[in-house]
């Protein structure tokens, strides 16, 4: 490549290629190239930016650039050649085109054979196995042809252990899948190793330099996974096998839970309906049904993450990361302090200390305290002008039960944007730190909100006052009144919600693009929509936002607190939320395929901090239903408050005492897991070490006869030797301690320069 990147020099590229439909995924042939880097190349493109007087793109009456703009894109162009230097000098292969209104330059990389082979042993990378050594992961290791003096005795051929994945291969790439290329890749662009670019992405995302970096579709990986669309909500083993080897464990986890989850709630669902015609027959959920609903309901809810962690480790040992170790994850780009050398990487890097991160932790709690008040004080208003109209036509009620849950839902919006603040005032260093910090904040923010009016219904409403008014429940019954409200919260997330986030980046998307188009805004106005069609695959790619996981799962916290934490009132909401999970896992496929970027596929041992969560929600529900059962509940109303407190301790007892008898017959990890984990570790030792297992069988009685040496027993151990037995000599040891301070005063003497008499 040549020292300064031109117009020409890409041109020159695109014509070597052939035309755009280069760039298209139904061009056959093997896959060459499997990232893609999206640089900004002039501020605007309706600037003149190195185009030749004769350029066929003057036509279009480009206009001067100014000179802040020039500068700004020959500073762009500079860091752009240095960038591109740096990947081609480490063996990566590019090619480099214009975007459609060539503003932007899309560079794709890729790597050969032996780049990936070598980068994967000298990262020890492991990869899948045959079948008949049981599938296991084992480091990638080079063939070692030996050594001639040993006369090649000492060679190892391992290069056959490894499963083959496409047929075509030649070069040896047929033992990469699509996520190992990717992940070796990334790691080549971005690692300081020997060898690799040492080129941070996420750094130069975050300074602009970069607008976009992620991974290409697959076009044939992709139809396979549209192809039988209904194995997202019963996933099979090819299916997750194929989720994880295109998306990677951490998305491949997320479905595999949401159709965990969605398997556990039909029986639960039809269960519910059966209770809730009941309920409607008796005209009231409390009835002598909701004991044993109750009980089963808790049992579920404690049930459901245990069975979950089974399922996890299923699927780890599977894919090679139930033995998955912690590593030094890189800092994050927003991250800064004092530059300091890492002790562990000898890389300089922003060190924030603890002692003012505790300052800014006290911070972030005292506004989640404020906020919490906050939307406890609008919910409780909401709550007295409800109460206000009771009397008033019924759906005004039920118009204010709307209004309720639209707050809660816009509330919830806002504390999320709330909770990235202050975790970002925080300044965490890795990803994970950041995430989990998110995610408790959130998740305690929006507990308090979402479900403190349900809360107050079913403890604090009867027979008190509320800004000195007093309150009534409905019919007198606050389980119904709560059923009311529950309902009108499961089906607003169902219906409103669900929507909202199906529709939402096509909207982001299309707004982004009317704003980058803005010229043919008249074109809008007329009925005409954007094309897009002109675009290049990557290109439409790049324009999409980038996949959140983290998202997905804070959403499902959500629904599954609704379905869970107040059950016993409403049976039928978790037939509601069996609808809520069949959209949410519809709408979530559709986002992935279509209106997102592929994301980086990342490994992982199981969906961690979010099993947790799920555990907590699960224990909370557990207390709130039989809480609910005992002092909402008509049923109890004439029992003492000792003998209140004496049931709701049987019933959790019972209910714990279930979890825990699980927990020993049923172990987090099964127990043939363990057995095949064990299996596969030998195997693995035995091949990478070329050790060959011999048979058990003796044969030496039927070798030939040889004249041999008897083997003579003596009577005792001649070759032990007699030692002296240790005495102890009073006088021996007074000669040792007066030899030892003389020899001290003589090296005090020597160090303060005084004489120091010979020793005869």
């Amino acid at each position: 490549m040549s020292s300064s990147y031109g117009k020409a020099d890409y041109e020159s590229l695109n014509l070597r290629s052939g035309t755009r439909g280069i760039d298209s995924p139904e061009v056959p042939g093997r896959r060459l190239y499997d990232v893609c880097m999206v640089f900004q190349y002039k501020t605007s493109k309706r600037v003149r930016f190195e185009e030749r007087d004769d350029e066929y793109y003057n036509v279009r009456a480009l206009d001067n650039p100014s000179e802040a703009d020039k500068a700004k894109m020959q500073m762009w162009k500079q860091h752009r050649e240095s960038i591109l230097k740096s990947l081609q000098n480490c063996g990566l292969h590019l090619f480099c085109f214009y975007s459609r209104d060539r503003d932007q330059i899309l560079v794709k990389i890729g790597a050969s054979a032996q780049k990936l082979r070598d980068t994967a042993a000298r990262k020890r990378y492991k990869l899948q196995m045959k079948k008949e050594y049981l599938s296991a992961y084992a480091e990638f290791r080079h063939d070692y042809p030996g050594r001639p003096e040993f006369r090649f005795n000492d060679r190892r051929i391992i290069s056959h252990i490894y499963q083959t994945h496409t047929e075509d291969a030649l070069d040896g790439s047929s033992i990469f899948k699509i996520s190992d290329k990717i992940d070796l890749l990334h790691h080549i662009i971005q690692s300081k190793d020997k060898d690799c670019a040492g080129i941070n992405p996420s750094r130069l995302l975050h300074q602009g330099e970069l607008k976009a970096y992620f991974p290409i579709h697959d076009a044939q990986g992709i139809e396979k996974i549209k192809e039988f669309q209904w194995k997202w909500f019963w996933p099979d083993e090819e299916h997750a096998n194929r989720l994880r080897d295109y998306f990677g464990d951490k998305i491949a986890f997320y479905f595999l839970w949401m159709a965990f989850y969605l398997k556990w709630l039909m029986p639960l669902a039809a269960l519910g309906l059966f209770l809730q015609f009941i309920d409607w027959c008796a005209r009231t959920p409390d009835n002598p049904t909701a004991i044993p609903f109750c009980v089963l309901m808790s049992v579920w809810c404690l049930a459901l993450p245990h069975f979950w962690r089974r399922q996890e480790a299923k699927y780890a040992i599977s894919w090679g990361s139930l033995d998955l170790v912690e590593q030094l994850e890189p800092h994050r780009p927003e991250h800064w302090g004092e530059q300091l050398i890492n002790p562990v990487t000898s890389q300089v890097e922003p060190h924030y200390p603890l002692s003012k991160r505790i300052f800014k932790y006290l911070i972030s709690m005292a506004a989640m305290s404020l906020a919490g008040c906050v939307c406890v004080l609008c919910i409780l208003v909401l709550l007295l002008i409800r109460h206000n109209i009771k009397s008033e036509v019924h759906h005004h009620i039920v118009g204010f039960q709307i209004a309720i849950a639209a707050y809660v839902e816009i509330s919830n919006a806002g504390l999320d944007l709330l909770t990235r603040i202050l975790t970002d005032h925080e300044n965490h260093r890795t990803q994970t730190e950041y995430e989990t910090a998110f995610l408790w904040k959130g998740a305690v923010l929006k507990y308090m909100n979402s479900f403190f009016a349900l809360y107050y219904v079913a403890f604090f409403k009867e027979h008190q006052t509320l800004f000195s008014e007093p309150m009534e429940c409905l019919r007198d019954q606050c389980l119904l009144d709560m059923q009311a409200q529950l309902g009108i919260f499961v089906l607003f997330r169902l219906l409103v919600s669900n929507v909202f986030e199906h529709y939402y980046p096509k909207v982001r998307l299309w707004l982004r693009t009317f704003y980058y188009d803005n010229a043919s805004c008249m074109s809008y106005m007329h009925g005409q929509t954007l094309e897009l069609a002109e675009m290049s695959a990557t290109e439409q790619q790049a324009k999409k936002e980038r996949h959140r996981n983290f998202q997905q799962f804070d959403e499902m916290l959500l629904t599954h607190g609704f379905a869970t934490l107040f059950a016993v009132t409403s049976p039928w909401v978790c037939t509601a939320t069996l609808l809520a999970v069949i959209v949410e896992i519809w709408v979530d496929m559709k986002s992935l395929l279509e209106s997102r970027q592929r994301p980086f596929p990342e490994r992982a041992r199981n969906n961690e901090p979010w099993g947790v969560a799920f555990e907590v929600y699960g224990v909370l529900a557990a207390l709130t239903n039989v809480l609910l059962l005992i002092y909402t509940s008509t049923q109890y109303s004439g029992w003492t408050a000792t003998e209140k407190i004496v049931f709701f301790v049987f019933l959790e007892h019972v209910i714990f005492g279930s979890k825990l008898m699980m927990q020993m017959v049923f172990p987090e990890v099964p127990q043939a897991v363990e057995v095949l984990a064990l299996k596969q570790g030998s195997v693995v030792h035995r091949c990478l070490e070329g050790i060959k297992v011999e048979s058990q069988m003796d044969f030496s009685l039927f070798r030939e006869s040889r004249q041999q040496e008897d083997v003579q027993v003596f009577g005792h151990d001649l070759l032990e030797t007699d030692e002296a037995d240790m005495t102890l000599s009073l006088q021996d040891s007074g000669k040792s301690m007066y030899q030892g301070v003389i020899d001290e005063v003589g090296t005090l003497r020597v160090n303060i320069g005084m004489p120091v008499a010979a020793q005869k």
